[in-house]
C-alpha cells in the first residue's frame, strides 16, 4: 500500500523546513574526494577537487530530498556535526562540511513558485 501524494502545502512545508546535512569528505587514494552522508544510507558523491565534490554533494542531496518528499516520506533529521565520531582509519584530510539542500531547485521541481508578470511571489505565512 503506497503513501498518499503530499499536498502543495505539505510539499512547501517539507521543502522550507529542510536543514543542512553533515557530509564527510574523504580524500580518495586515486585523487579527489568521496562524499558520504551519515544520515542518508547509500547516498554518496564524488569530485576531483573539494569544490566540485561539494557541488556534487548538493546535487545528490537535493535529488534524494526530491525522492523522499515526493514519496511522502519525512526526511531524516540531520546529525549535529560536533557529535559525529570519526573512524580510526579515516585518511588525513577527511573533513565534515554542512551541505544545504538547493531549495530553489526543489521549489521548481514541485512547482511551488507562482509567477506574476515575471516576478516570483513570496511564500508568505506558508514559508514559516
Amino acid at each position: 500500500m503506497g503513501r498518499k501524494k503530499p499536498s502543495r502545502i505539505e510539499l512547501l512545508r517539507a521543502v522550507e523546513s529542510l536543514e543542512p546535512y553533515p557530509a564527510v569528505f574523504v580524500p580518495s587514494p586515486e585523487g579527489g574526494f568521496d562524499v558520504i552522508f551519515p544520515n542518508l544510507a547509500g547516498l554518496q558523491a564524488y569530485g576531483v577537487k573539494l569544490e566540485s565534490a561539494r557541488k556534487a554533494a548538493v546535487e545528490m542531496l537535493t535529488a534524494e530530498m526530491t525522492e523522499l518528499i515526493s514519496a511522502g516520506f519525512p526526511p531524516p533529521a540531520p546529525s549535529d556535526p560536533d557529535r559525529l565520531i570519526p573512524d580510526e582509519d579515516e585518511p588525513y584530510g577527511t573533513r565534515v562540511l554542512m551541505i544545504e539542500v538547493d531549495k530553489a531547485v526543489l521549489r521548481r521541481r514541485f512547482k511551488l513558485e507562482k509567477t506574476e508578470r515575471g516576478l516570483v511571489l513570496g511564500l508568505g505565512r506558508l514559508g514559516k
